[in-house]
């Protein structure tokens, strides 16, 4: 009967590593955001002919393989924080994908600034997106991004040593196929747009049908 007894468990035990292996390698093929569609992939960019892409006329992008990180200019960004939703992440610098959407970040704990745009803090709109899982449902850093609520701060940790306030003024989902002016194009301001995704997962897109955007306005402090 105890012989019986291991017999069952260990077929069990087996049958539930199964399950999870099988459950992962599903999302792993279904669910894991295909390349250049995750985050802000409907911040389109789509050509340079249907959308200008907001420059910062005094500043050149860099490419980082070419040139040290230190020598980046001192306004340049390099960490966001967001204590009420306990965000605290480095910020990498994305260009645009092979399909002429904004870039993601490169892995899950980190964010990613549209270094072809703004530059956090001068006049328009500073563009940040960030995963929100990572394929397999595990929370990333934007995984609490929708909890922000009006009047929430934001920083933005400069190379230079300088700390940017940010409040957020707006929150809004869009559909995957929104025009991207009103996010990239706002200059009434200096502002932050955080994105990332939101909605219901699209198994033949492979990515979510919505995206978060979150706005916040840089406070000028005395």
């Amino acid at each position: 009967m105890k012989r019986n007894k291991k017999i069952f468990l260990i077929i069990s035990l087996m049958g539930v590593v199964f399950i999870f292996f099988g459950v992962v390698l599903v999302r792993a093929v279904f669910f894991v955001p295909a390349e250049e569609t995750t985050s802000s992939s409907f911040v389109a960019l789509a050509t340079k002919k249907t959308l200008a892409l907001p420059t910062s006329p005094d500043l050149k992008p860099i490419l980082k393989n070419e040139v040290p990180a230190q020598t980046y200019p001192a306004s340049y960004p390099k960490k966001l924080r967001i204590p009420s939703v306990t965000i605290d992440a480095n910020i990498q610098y994305v260009g645009t994908a092979k399909n002429g959407n904004m870039a993601t970040p490169n892995n899950f704990t980190d964010v990613g600034w549209f270094e072809n745009g703004i530059v956090p803090g001068d006049k328009g709109s500073a563009i940040i997106d960030g995963h929100v899982d990572n394929g397999l449902a595990w929370p990333a850093v934007f995984a609490n991004l929708g909890n922000l609520n009006i009047d929430d701060d934001i920083y933005i940790d400069t190379i230079g040593g300088s700390i940017l306030h940010f409040k957020v003024v707006n929150i809004k989902n869009y559909v995957a196929s929104a025009t991207t002016t009103e996010i990239f194009n706002q200059n009434d301001g200096n502002y932050l747009k955080l994105i990332t995704c939101a909605g219901v997962w699209s198994i033949l897109h492979r990515t979510h049908d919505q995206r978060l955007v979150v706005t916040a306005e840089q406070v000028q402090n005395p």
